[in-house]
């Protein structure tokens, strides 16, 4: 068998002789066809090379959470079923199938300590983290929590907004259990409102900025947790969260501190979730639930594919949970360290998104910082953009304008 020498047994590549390749198998359509753009206007293509690599690469790790149990991410189970009976019963069915993280949403109703501990029971929380979901309740969910002895050593994000609570935050931080972290930022809610992948990162390092000078930058690396939408476009989701801790990296670091240790919790995005033809949800889901892995996020919360269509069934929570199985123990997704780490096409929009969004953060804080934008006619206007130029650029809808169905069966979900 003869010697190979890769290095000098092939001619050398250039980008004219694969355009001229491309544009023959083209025949005759317009190369431009071919160059796409994310909704901010980031070209994402066709082609990246070496020379598109960012300077000073580095591996961007997963934060190190606790009671993994040798697992790379958390699947946290959501929990919001307004009846605290049948709520606790899900939870204890996802915690035995797999889950090995709580998040309790909003829909779950909490008048006192009493409708905590029932929720709760049956629940090892010495050996769970929790997590409020971040909502307008949570500040009464906290003196909840700190009245129940067993919590008091459970590991227990709080959901806290460092701005919007900020007064609670204060008197909390001095008597805060040891496990406990106090705060989030959701730019889940920019996603969810219509938002950008660049018009939701800049909101987040605009949040964290203002909160570190609030509170102090070593109060947020300690007690600060972020969630982040992750949706069926799962490469540039990859992108979105690595340069969503590049961003948290660089503010902690100006502010001198390090921003290692602020998890990000992924969950599925709501508004890609479709009623027609709910079935294809299971497809955009996996693709979202992958992007998050592979992205690096710490925590992961898949929806259940019925959430178009109403309150999920076991069934469909067991469908969540299980995508996230097959990921981590199947697939064994999540075992190497930043697995985009060096690939030409997501180190380069790792960086355009992290230098648009860096870029948007500036506008921000000239015009008086993230409290005054999100209240502003400018936020509401960049909503309203960006929701236009989707609605313009009319994508295709898997089961809805593309591969549509006739009579398609319903999932079941709950009344």
């Amino acid at each position: 068998m003869s010697d190979l020498n890769l290095a000098n047994d092939f001619p050398p590549s250039t980008d004219e002789a694969w355009q001229a390749l491309v544009e023959k198998g083209l025949r005759g359509s317009d190369f431009a066809t071919l160059i796409k753009s994310t909704e901010d206007g980031l070209p994402r293509g066709p082609l990246m090379t070496a020379d598109d690599l960012p300077e000073g690469l580095a591996a961007l790790g997963r934060t190190d959470m606790p009671l993994l149990e040798g697992r790379a991410w958390h699947i946290a189970a959501p929990v919001r079923d307004p009846d605290l009976a049948r709520a606790n019963r899900q939870l204890l069915e996802d915690l035995k199938g797999g889950a090995s993280a709580v998040r309790i949403e909003a829909g779950a109703t909490l008048k006192d300590r009493n409708d905590l501990k029932r929720l709760l029971e049956g629940v090892y929380t010495d050996l769970v983290p929790l997590q409020f979901a971040p909502n307008s309740e949570n500040a009464a969910r906290f003196a909840m929590a700190l009245s129940i002895k067993d919590l008091q050593t459970a590991h227990l994000q709080i959901g806290l907004g460092p701005l919007e609570d900020a007064n609670t935050v204060q008197a909390a931080l001095s008597d805060c259990p040891e496990n406990w972290r106090l705060m989030s930022l959701a730019p889940s809610d920019v996603h969810e409102a219509g938002g950008t992948e660049v018009q939701a990162l800049s909101v987040m390092a605009a949040s964290l900025a203002e909160s570190m000078r609030r509170h102090g930058v070593d109060a947020m690396c300690r007690h600060l947790s972020i969630d982040l939408s992750t949706d069926r476009d799962a490469h540039l989701t990859i992108t979105k969260f690595r340069a969503a801790r590049r961003l948290i990296l660089r503010i902690a670091e100006a502010f001198g501190g390090d921003g290692s240790n602020i998890p990000l919790h992924a969950v599925t995005s709501g508004r890609m979730m479709q009623r027609t033809d709910a079935w294809t949800n299971l497809l955009r889901i996996m693709s979202a639930g992958f992007g998050a892995v592979i992205g690096g996020a710490d925590v992961i919360t898949i929806r259940p594919f019925t959430d178009g269509l109403g309150k999920a069934t076991p069934f469909a929570h067991r469908i969540a949970r299980n995508m996230q199985l097959l990921m981590m123990e199947e697939s064994h997704l999540g075992q190497v360290t930043d697995a985009a780490y060096g690939s030409y096409w997501h180190e380069h929009m790792t960086d355009a998104l992290a230098q648009a969004a860096w870029a948007k953060f500036q506008d921000i804080e000239r015009i008086g910082g993230v409290e005054t934008y999100l209240n502003s006619d400018t936020y509401s206007s960049d909503l309203a953009t960006a929701q236009g130029d989707r609605d313009a650029r009319a994508e295709p809808i898997l089961g809805v304008t593309l591969h549509s169905a006739e009579g398609v069966k319903v999932p079941e979900v709950r009344a």
